[in-house]
């Protein structure tokens, strides 16, 4: 797919792009991820009806604070989650990760690619320093990621949020921008994103590729 028959890309990876969430567009099959019992099991126990779910999203774009995007497949347009950036503290050049994915179409890798790119445009577009992202310890799949993605373990935080009578642990990962450069240029895992950007990407990331070549 071209980026012309694309619609409104802001990030564009391989198999998919990111691009800002549309509310008369979007909103419905949100509220539907929202309220879906397979999405809601870590994230939520409050109903969202449809309205209610357009009104945050006409919200979205009017504060920093927050930074989101559709996940959108390039093979046929179709919205398949949503990841961002929260919290993000420019003084402290810090940032919450933030990622969701349609039951449906997890298992395909896009959580992967749509967090790489988000890393990326975190570091090295908005200059921050440290990106942290919480997971609930029984979320295997969703630490897993992290960890592959080379986020760093930093401990527990005990007995969050209580759920079907029990209290759930988060587990505590972040990622540091000279981590992230670092692994650019060195990492399998970032293989594609190298091969995608290279030395069209910024300066620093380009440089710490050419270095490792060099090597």
């Amino acid at each position: 797919m071209s980026e012309q028959e694309m619609q409104n890309p802001f990030l564009i990876g391989k198999r998919l792009y990111l691009r800002p969430l549309e509310p008369d567009q979007d909103y419905h099959k949100l509220s539907w991820w929202n309220n879906s019992e397979d999405v809601r099991r870590y994230f939520n126990v409050y109903p969202l009806n449809h309205t209610r779910y357009k009104e945050r999203l006409n919200q979205q774009y009017k504060q920093f604070g927050h930074i989101f995007f559709g996940i959108v497949s390039k093979s046929d347009n179709t919205l398949v989650g949503v990841v961002g950036l929260k919290d993000i503290n420019i003084l402290n050049q810090t940032a919450e990760f933030y990622n969701k994915v349609d039951p449906e179409e997890q298992g395909k890798g896009y959580s992967t690619e749509a967090t790489k790119l988000m890393l990326r445009y975190g570091f090295m577009e908005l200059n921050l320093n440290r990106i942290q992202t919480l997971d609930v310890e029984e979320n295997i799949p969703g630490w897993k990621v992290d960890e592959k993605l080379g986020f760093q373990f930093e401990g527990i935080q005990r007995e969050v949020f209580p759920r079907h009578g029990r209290f759930y642990n988060m587990r505590i990962y972040s990622m540091l921008r000279r981590e992230y450069i670092e692994l650019f240029a060195t990492s399998p895992v970032y293989a594609d994103q190298r091969e995608l950007f290279g030395s069209q990407d910024n300066p620093i990331l380009a440089t710490a590729h050419e270095r490792c070549q060099g090597a």
